[in-house]
Parts: C-alpha cells; sequence; structure tokens
C-alpha cells in the first residue's frame, strides 16, 4: 500500500475502505516535531490528535480518500499555543498533486467538468485554480518587462471587457484589469510600482486615447507604439469608403451595387507586392471601368510602405508620396484616415525607431480567449477569467 501512494513523509496505518468503486486509507505524517507556524520553533509536544479527510488521486480507477491522523500540538516557546501541523503533501481539503491534475485540467476544459472529473464540489475547484492562477500572476509580475503589450478583450461579448498585459519579451499574460478605461489601466501600473515601471522600454496598444492616456501618465518615459494590425485597418477604411460609393447605382436599379466592384473587395485590400500577374490584370480592368478606384488603391499602397520602409527616412517619402495623391482631390473619402494620422503620428512613425514590435503575441491569446469564453458560454466574473486566462497562457 506504500508504494501505491508514493507521498513523501506519509505513512500508511491501514485501509479503512477497500471497495471496487471506493479506497479509504488512514495516514499519519513521519515528521516527529513539527515547527511552530509563527516563531518555527520544532515541538515534539501533541495535545490530541483530529482525523482530517483529503482527496487523492484516483487508485486503479477508485476514488481515494485519505484519512489524515492531523496532531496539535504545543509550543513551549509561545505560551503554550497550540497549533494544527500542516504537511506538503496537502493542499487544504484535496493532495498537493491531485490539486496540480485539477488545475491542468481546467486548462483544456470548464472547471466543472474537470471538478466533476474528479469528484469535487465546485467551489473547491474554482478555489483551487483561482489560487494556483494567484501565485502564476505574482511570479509574472515580479518579472522585469522591457515591451508592454497593452489590448482590451470582452469576457462576454459587448457585455463586459478587461485589460489584458503581456510581457512582450516572454509572450506571457501576467495581469488582466477589469475594465478598459484610463483608471483601470493607470491604478494598475501605479500598484506595480516606480521601479518596474521604469523598467518598461516600449509600449504597444491599440488605438485607444484612455490607454495612451495612462501610459502618458505612468510610462511617459516609454516609447509608445500603436499596433501595425489596427493602423492598417484604419488606413483601409479609406479604400472600403471609396469602394462602396464607387459599387453603388442609381434607385431602382437591380442589383443596387455593381457585382464586379462587390467580388473585388478583398483583392484591392491586397498589397501590390503580393499580387500575381492574373490578380494585376483583373485590377487594370476594374480601374479601367472605375477610374476612382485607382488613386485610392495606390494611396493605400503608399501608407503600406509605412511599415515596409526599411528605416524612418523611407517611411516619411511614402507619406510626401500620399500626400500627393490626397491633394488631387479625388480621394476625399480618405479625409477621416490623414485626421487620425494626424493624431497619432508620432505613435505610428516610432514603429521605426522602437524596433518594429508588434501585438501579435496578445492578438494570439485573445484567439485562445474565444475559444475559452465559448468553453464557458462566457464569464460574469472577472477573477474567474483572469484565473483561466493566466493558466491557459
Amino acid at each position: 500500500m506504500l508504494c501505491r501512494l508514493r507521498l513523501r513523509r506519509i505513512e500508511v496505518l491501514g485501509v479503512i475502505v477497500d471497495a471496487p468503486e471506493r479506497l479509504v486509507v488512514r495516514v499519519r505524517s513521519t515528521v516527529r516535531r513539527p515547527c511552530c507556524p509563527d516563531c518555527g520553533t520544532p515541538s515534539g509536544k501533541a495535545h490530541d490528535r483530529r482525523d482530517r479527510e483529503v482527496r487523492d488521486l484516483e487508485v486503479s480507477g477508485r476514488a481515494t480518500t485519505l484519512v489524515f491522523e492531523q496532531r496539535r500540538m504545543v509550543c513551549g516557546v509561545c505560551g503554550g499555543r497550540r497549533f494544527a501541523e500542516d504537511h506538503p503533501a496537502f493542499e487544504g481539503r484535496v493532495t498537493a498533486r491531485l490539486a496540480r491534475r485539477l488545475v491542468g485540467d481546467a486548462r483544456a476544459m470548464t472547471v466543472n467538468a474537470a471538478a466533476r472529473r474528479h469528484g469535487l464540489s465546485w467551489r473547491l475547484a474554482d478555489a483551487l485554480v483561482v489560487a494556483w492562477a494567484g501565485l502564476v500572476a505574482d511570479h509574472r509580475r515580479r518579472q522585469r518587462c522591457r515591451v508592454l503589450l497593452v489590448e482590451g478583450t470582452s469576457i462576454r461579448k459587448r457585455h463586459r471587457y478587461v485589460t489584458v498585459l503581456v510581457n512582450g519579451d516572454t509572450g506571457e499574460v501576467f495581469a488582466m484589469v477589469p475594465h478598459r478605461n484610463t483608471q483601470a489601466l493607470s491604478g494598475f501600473l501605479a500598484a506595480q510600482g516606480h521601479k518596474w515601471c521604469k523598467g518598461v522600454k516600449i509600449v504597444v496598444s491599440d488605438g485607444s486615447a484612455a490607454y495612451k492616456a495612462a501610459i502618458d501618465r505612468r510610462l511617459g518615459h516609454a516609447r509608445h507604439v500603436l499596433d501595425r494590425f489596427h493602423v492598417i485597418r484604419w488606413f483601409a477604411a479609406g479604400l472600403t469608403a471609396v469602394r462602396r460609393d464607387v459599387q453603388r447605382r442609381p434607385e431602382g436599379s437591380k442589383p443596387a451595387f455593381d457585382p464586379e466592384v462587390f467580388r473585388a473587395r478583398f483583392l484591392l485590400m491586397r498589397r501590390p507586392d503580393k499580387l500575381d500577374a492574373a490578380e494585376r490584370k483583373r485590377l487594370d480592368a476594374l480601374f479601367e471601368t472605375h477610374p476612382r478606384l485607382n488613386p485610392a488603391w495606390h494611396a493605400l499602397g503608399e501608407l503600406h510602405q509605412l511599415y515596409l520602409a526599411g528605416d524612418h527616412d523611407d517611411a516619411m517619402a511614402a507619406l510626401d508620396r500620399f500626400a500627393d495623391i490626397y491633394g488631387t482631390g479625388l480621394i476625399p473619402e480618405f479625409s477621416d484616415t490623414v485626421d487620425t494620422f494626424l493624431a497619432w503620428h508620432a505613435q505610428i512613425l516610432d514603429w521605426h525607431h522602437a524596433g518594429r514590435p508588434s501585438n501579435g503575441r496578445i492578438e494570439g491569446t485573445n484567439s485562445l480567449f474565444q475559444v475559452l469564453r465559448r468553453k464557458a458560454h462566457g464569464f460574469t466574473n472577472y477573477a474567474n477569467f483572469e484565473a483561466r486566462g493566466l493558466l491557459l497562457t
């Protein structure tokens, strides 16, 4: 029986129940003199003994319970204070190895499913997952973070949001702060301390004004860069507006839009260097039929060059070429794009000076969170979502 348990410093006293579906074993600690939790002094004087049931991993498919014969010791240094002995093999009402197995299962399934798998209550399983995630978060938050990635995601679609913070050097999520406003991010950065904030050299975020205000307040020394994915999406909105205007037909026409222009909507978003001969020929034919699409497509191509350029000077040259196209007045739909660029030009152009960072890691993490939300049919508790998210990554 001793080899079946494989618990260090645990002695098997006997088997209480040995049924086909259940196994109950009486055990006790082999530590002769447990240490007082207050003063750390070993004590060999036992006041009494009490039985404590602890769930363990299954043995041969049978639910296993350990009846731990727990001593209450008397500390002579603390004036006769009594304390219950503890053991590193136990985590509350379960063994440490069962807790590890349950937390590992919770990464791939819901907490409810993991609890049913091991015959535990949901509350106990959830408490173990949250406690374990807290240890992970504390460890990750103590690590140095040179590149900070910031982005928001929802715990329930269009209802509740959290701010996800990822260490850009390691790719690990170290915090998920409730809400996505200035106070939420600023408060977390303040709690991290001045020394940790001074270690952040680069911050990558989406185009959130709330995040920008918090970053300027707490990380003003760092270089703030906008994520390339979000900037390109802003740029593409101008071409989309031109395409929607071009594809409209006079009222009463059927269909109400030009099907050829509509079918080319994804092709128009392709960069010039990504097109093959057949695709370029198709675009040339489309431009002959709808001339306004030609300058809009080339304008978007020049905006792409802001990121394809080898350095800051080449990016500025591409920006000048875009300004020449926009100055012709043929694409007024790009006015919002121009206004957005003027508001964020420093954060966009700093991309070349900051080593071309990206929020790609956090975007991949958000994809994992989408799967997590589907498994749980959405979350209502921020702490539970953060715990699952930390363990998942």
